[in-house]
């Protein structure tokens, strides 16, 4: 089977929002309070050659605060997992290897876990996730919570109203899928929703400075990993159905 790597090509949602300025506003909707881009420290993971490891966006706020946003467009019930393994990543890069073996408490940003969701399935307009619901019966010492935020339009989250730029990602990508939808092909639909968004003032400032090609390349890889789930999905199904009937179901 045909594998996709991510070292070519990013995602449109990493490529909006691993920039300062974007960060500022979302930072702002989500915590309420105010931080300059220049108090923002991107730290997002790159796919190097030595590892794969890659997020979508975390940043470090003055130094007290480090975020970390993942975008799904499916339900993960596995994203803390995840978003532990980057985070300690993340605390691995930032502190000195020598630290932690001294006696003197190292001091650490605190992190927050956000997950945005704009998948097909009908969701909550928020819920959570939490680590230590993939321990069964069994008592944990330990805790990592997500907040899952529905950023389709139809969910009404409010953050939509609060954040330009998240509006306008979650605008983009329904009306793509309208398109997509009514009949039209992908290849067609990308420009459309582009200029929809710069007529609706949408990130024109974004959607003017990039190449057409280099934004249907962005979501053509994030549609074709949409599509492998969902026939990933479908064959799971299947292959229950098929089980079923095996054993007489």
């Amino acid at each position: 089977m045909r594998q996709t790597k991510r070292t070519y090509k990013d995602s449109l949602f990493r490529d909006i929002f691993n920039n300062e300025k974007r960060l500022s506003e979302i930072y702002a909707s989500l915590a309420g309070s105010i931080a300059e881009p220049s108090e923002i420290r991107i730290t997002t993971m790159n796919e190097t050659f030595f590892s794969s490891e890659k997020n979508d966006v975390s940043f470090l706020v003055q130094d007290r605060h480090i975020v970390l946003l993942e975008h799904q467009s499916t339900v993960n019930a596995n994203m803390p997992l995840r978003l532990l393994w980057y985070v300690a990543e993340l605390y691995r890069q930032y502190v000195d290897p020598k630290a932690p073996y001294r006696s003197k408490r190292i001091a650490l940003p605190a992190p927050t876990f956000y997950v945005f969701y704009n998948g097909w399935v009908e969701m909550p307009q928020e819920w959570q996730l939490r680590l230590s619901d993939s321990f069964g019966d069994a008592a944990g010492a330990m805790e990592l919570i997500v907040n899952v935020l529905n950023i389709n339009a139809e969910a009404e989250h409010p953050i939509l109203a609060r954040c330009v730029p998240l509006r306008a990602y979650s605008a983009f990508v329904a009306k793509v899928r309208d398109c997509v939808h009514s009949g039209t092909a992908l290849a067609r639909a990308v420009p459309e929703a582009i200029r929809y968004c710069i007529a609706h003032n949408y990130l024109p400032e974004y959607f003017t400075n990039k190449l057409e090609k280099e934004v249907f390349d962005m979501v053509n890889f994030e549609w074709d990993e949409e599509l492998a789930r969902q026939v990933r999905a479908e064959e799971a199904w299947e292959d229950g159905m098929e089980s079923g009937r095996q054993h007489g179901m």
